[in-house]
């Protein structure tokens, strides 16, 4: 169990060389995608958990159903932390003046009032709870599909869920690894990673690579959450999930998941399969370490900006795919 998503303290500035484009002001908006919020087993039935999230603050509580319930976490009365109060009948009682917000964000309960104005209202987000993660979507409605492994369905998957922690960092600049062929060979050492394709869709990129040793199919969703399905010689396959949820300008909070065909976990027996799977974390935990002292004292320069050569195709162009991305503000702002 962990609980160090659960930021109550207002985040310090960034480091001045890192975190988002280098000479931008942040606009407000955040990429309309699926962000992961918290470890679902860190959510239990009964209790609300506050998280940073798109500049501001969210309430994450399970409903009637268990099913999560992700809303603005200030009271519109004077302000107070929702995530502070409880849940009274299914519906979240205010610490402050005890006035309760139902799963649909509306009022039910002013104590002493009985006309209560429709204004008087939190703002729900779209949730979800998949591969071992609470999801909550930057905007009204979810415009895409939370994110699959390719070639996979969910049910051919046995997996585990991760936190890696906060990180002062745009989640979009590591996720640009994807399209970064050269980085992948010069600094995580996979040989011949140019793709034989890379479809940049309405929400999706989907990249395609092959070689003698390793043939590997990725997307990315929204962004900040990548999907890969590795063959490797000798019949080795590889599975794992890693991205971000947005936090605030220059932050992100970053999640990886690990995963093997469940096939194989129920001929392995669960503890081995569990053995094995820890395996697989520690590869995570390398690319990060590989990456993360470069990515957290980078200045990042972003499209137009930075001297790209012909190596860079790829790279172009999904710096300017982020440039064009639908972007939301959170509601309560």
């Amino acid at each position: 169990m962990s609980d160090a998503n659960v930021l109550a303290a207002p985040l310090a500035p960034p480091p001045p060389h890192n975190g988002q484009v280098h000479g931008k002001d942040h606009d407000g908006t955040y990429l309309r995608n699926w962000n992961p919020l918290m470890l679902a087993e860190d959510l239990p039935e009964g209790k609300i958990v506050g998280v940073n999230f798109l500049g501001t603050r969210v309430i994450v509580y399970r409903g009637a159903d268990g099913k999560p319930v992700v809303q603005s976490a200030y009271c519109p009365h004077v302000g107070a932390d929702l995530s502070e109060g409880c849940l009274v009948d299914g519906a979240v009682r205010c610490a402050y003046h005890h006035w309760r917000f139902g799963p649909s964000g509306d009022c039910v309960e002013i104590p002493g009032e009985e006309l209560i104005p429709s204004a008087v209202r939190i703002h729900p987000y779209p949730a979800a709870e998949r591969w071992g993660l609470i999801w909550a979507f930057n905007g009204k409605e979810a415009t895409f599909g939370l994110p699959e492994f390719p070639n996979l369905s969910e049910d051919e998957v046995y997996y585990k869920a991760h936190h890696r922690g906060l990180r002062p960092l745009e989640g979009w600049i590591s996720s640009s690894n994807l399209v970064d062929f050269q980085h992948l060979k010069t600094v995580h050492n996979i040989p011949d990673p140019n793709p034989v394709s890379v479809d940049f869709g309405d929400d999706v990129v989907v990249v395609r690579q092959e070689s003698n040793v390793r043939i590997a199919d990725t997307q990315l969703f929204g962004c900040t959450w990548l999907a890969a399905h590795l063959q490797l010689a000798g019949g080795i396959e590889r599975l794992f999930m890693a991205g971000s949820s947005q936090v605030a300008p220059g932050w992100s909070d970053a999640y990886f998941v690990v995963a093997m065909r469940k096939s194989q976990a129920d001929e392995m027996g669960k503890e081995a399969a569990d053995a094995e799977l820890e395996k697989r974390v520690d590869y995570i935990l390398k690319l990060y370490a590989e990456d993360e002292p470069i990515l957290m004292s980078l200045r990042f320069r972003g499209f137009q900006k930075s001297t790209l050569i012909r190596g860079d195709k790829y790279f172009g162009q999904f710096l300017q795919y982020v440039e064009k991305y639908p972007r939301s503000a959170p509601f309560d702002v």
